[in-house]
């Protein structure tokens, strides 16, 4: 047996599927050997039996290597590189070709790089070393906010870079699977404090409790698919009462907090005509901006306010230069990448790589989701990270290793299934009764 595997496997060019592929395949000789073994069949005649009805090695492992080899996702690239040039071309109609825009381009080839260069990567890395990375992302943030210049009382390179903490939690995840209820507590206390950590170092609330929305849903995703020895039920209510809190927090400031400009944003953002001429003259600004956009072509109102606002408005101010299309068919563009990468989500039947994937897609689907909100001023002014149209060399990096690693899940798909990841032993209990 040994013999017929690896001649099987020798045939595999790629090294790191042979070790699944052999497993596999000796547990399926196994298994019909088991079964000569039940008709009366002795072991070893049992095993070169079942070897004999695999067939020739070589023809075998010539047809699995057709199937276990890395693949390229070129579809969703070229959907991402489509995105990436539309960007810079959202950003050249509103800024120029300005400082701005000459930056983001070098952002932007920097960022293609990272993305080849993290999909060429095993992302089963973070699986095995997700507390280390966890470590020393916050040691790293923590010399970034001693050291970096801070812009309005924040260091606006870690409102981003904050969320590398999403795929980092998915793999320490991955390593509690299997345990029960004190395993399930473990993550929501990582989920408490990572929230914590990138409300800190991004110096923002809403940062925080977006991460505390994605980590919290990448818990649900786990304990949905049976990863821990629990009740599943109930953890769910209590998982999903925990995702009430980004409500009941604003709720409680406005009840306990005694002034400031956080509560006065508040209620300009609820009672938006009597704060027209403060806090809430930019939701007014967008509502009037909006009411005069056309389905093509300039707007008729222009609100210099817009400027202040910096790439937060961006898709706004798209449309009232461009017209609604363009805003709809940025959306469309949107919507077709979120669809690649879903279908890469519910393709993974390994855990690892559904939770690393999932994760950065709620990422993606967070952010996005937010930024259109606050551009259309169904949510309170906050900053925002489109991806692909918000400008600057920490978005670009981050979403860069996001990609890289949704494509990455991808390009091992098939090389690393499920059984290389979680080795099981395999027993064989044999009994052989013989008369005296």
């Amino acid at each position: 047996m040994n013999e017929f595997i690896k001649r099987l496997t020798e045939q595999m060019r790629c090294v790191k599927a042979r070790e699944g592929v052999a497993r596999e395949v000796s547990d399926h000789i196994l298994d019909q050997a088991a079964a000569f073994e039940e008709t009366g069949m002795e072991h070893d005649q049992a095993v070169e039996m079942a070897v004999h009805e695999m067939g020739d090695p070589v023809e075998i492992g010539v047809s699995l290597d057709r199937i276990h080899r890395p693949q390229m996702n070129w579809k969703l690239i070229l959907v991402t590189f489509v995105l990436t040039m539309a960007g810079l071309l959202v950003m050249y109609s509103i800024y120029g070709m300005s400082t701005i825009v000459s930056r983001q381009c070098i952002f932007t080839a920097a960022g293609m790089a990272v993305i080849l260069a993290v999909n060429f990567i095993d992302y089963s890395v973070i699986g095995r070393f997700g507390s280390l990375a966890y470590i020393l992302l916050t040691a790293l943030f923590f010399i970034c906010g001693m050291t970096l210049r801070q812009v309005n009382g924040r260091i606006p390179a870690l409102a981003v870079l904050v969320y590398l903490y999403v795929p980092v939690f998915a793999g320490i995840l991955y390593r509690l699977r299997g345990g029960s209820y004190g395993a399930v507590g473990v993550g929501m206390g990582l989920v408490f404090l990572t929230s914590c950590l990138a409300a800190r170092f991004g110096s923002s609330v809403i940062i925080g409790l977006n991460i505390f929305l994605i980590l919290l849903a990448t818990l649900l995703l786990a304990v949905r698919k049976g990863m821990f020895r629990i009740r599943q039920r109930g953890t769910v209510f209590v998982i999903a009462a925990l995702g009430m809190l980004p409500v009941l927090v604003p709720a409680l400031a406005l009840c306990f907090m005694e002034g400031g400009f956080r509560k006065e944003r508040i209620l300009a953002f609820l009672h938006r005509g009597e704060y027209n001429q403060s806090a809430g003259y930019i939701y007014t600004a967008i509502d009037t901006i909006l009411g005069s956009s056309h389905f093509v072509g300039k707007g008729n109102e222009t609100v210099y306010a817009l400027s202040d606002y910096g790439s937060n408005l961006v898709l706004l101010r798209l449309m009232h230069e461009y017209g609604l299309i363009a805003g709809i068919v940025l959306l469309l563009l949107f919507i077709v990448f979120a669809v690649g990468v879903i279908k890469i989500v519910q393709s993974q039947k390994n855990q690892l790589g559904m939770l690393v994937s999932a994760s950065c897609f709620l990422v993606f689907a967070a952010n996005c989701l937010e930024g259109i909100l606050v551009n259309l001023g169904l949510l309170p002014m906050t900053t925002v990270s489109i991806p692909f149209v918000t400008f600057g060399g920490s978005v670009a990096l981050v979403y860069s290793v996001l990609i890289g690693l949704i494509l990455s899940v991808h390009r091992y798909e098939k090389v690393l299934p499920l059984g290389a990841q979680e080795q099981r032993a395999r027993w064989h209990l044999r009994v052989k009764l013989e008369k005296e």
